[in-house]
């Protein structure tokens, strides 16, 4: 009895080991590029990808003119000793232009030797017509004789059918002023981009605190110290209007 165990377990060990073996066989095929940023790991457990990006100038403190952005390229496959140029285009519903919205600053797109990503560098720049109009740039990974392009999309909502797309990737550029999403009325006011810019020079408060980290506390401070400055402005014989033309104010619970 004890052989026919001692027999079993022998076959046993050996299947296992030949399971394994399979098991650990090397990626087979042509190698697949996609942006990463659409199937990377989850930096945290709720974390949504996405297959896009918005740039919005408009929250951006003083007079920055331009942003520098990457996007990385990943692949499936192994690694080999040599570089692999792999090929993107300009998707046609782009609507940014090259040389005045924004600067491809990567001229060598290749996965390099022995790696399986590769960073593209981007310059957008902040233009006038961005106060009034979102410009996208669109871009598309192709295949060519080093990669292919097969893992397309993945289904994130059945009853939609929205994809989150691996081989396509869009920037979403504007400079059209946005509300800060902490700005009360009652401390603060009507909500204009001439009196955001006010505080941002009087306070030197970065409008991305005041979009994100703002407490109610200091919202309310911020409304009291800019309706005595505006006060202090008018009685000095500077009268400072708002948009509309009339006279600025801050929100009721400040004056």
């Amino acid at each position: 009895m004890k052989n026919i165990c001692y027999l079993l377990v022998a076959c046993l060990a050996v299947t296992c080991l030949f399971s394994c073996e399979k098991e650990l066989h090397k990626y087979e095929g042509k190698p697949t590029v996609y942006f990463n940023e659409t199937a990377r790991p989850l930096a945290y457990s709720s974390e949504v990808l996405k297959d896009s990006t918005v740039i919005s100038f408009s929250l951006t403190k003083g007079t920055t003119v331009d942003s520098l952005v990457h996007m990385v390229i990943a692949t499936i496959g192994n690694s080999v000793d040599k570089d692999r140029p792999y090929k993107i285009a300009i998707n046609s519903s782009s609507t940014a232009i090259e040389g005045k919205h924004y600067q491809m600053i990567t001229k060598d797109l290749s996965i390099k030797k022995n790696q399986l990503r590769d960073t593209i560098w981007l310059r957008f720049m902040r233009t006038p017509d961005m106060k009034d109009q979102n410009f996208t740039l669109s871009f598309d990974l192709l295949e060519n004789e080093n990669f292919s392009v097969d893992m397309q999309y993945k289904i994130t909502n059945q009853t939609t059918g929205q994809r989150l797309n691996f081989i396509n990737y869009r920037w979403f550029i504007n400079d059209i002023i946005k509300k800060p999403s902490r700005w009360l009325d009652f401390y603060l006011g009507t909500f204009s981009r001439t009196k955001l810019n006010l505080m941002v020079e009087v306070l030197n408060v970065d409008p991305q605190y005041m979009d994100t980290n703002i407490s109610i506390a200091e919202t309310l401070a911020y409304g009291k110290f800019m309706q005595r400055y505006l006060n202090e402005q008018k009685a000095a014989g500077n009268l400072i209007l708002d948009e509309d033309g009339q006279p600025m104010n801050m929100g009721s619970a400040a004056q």
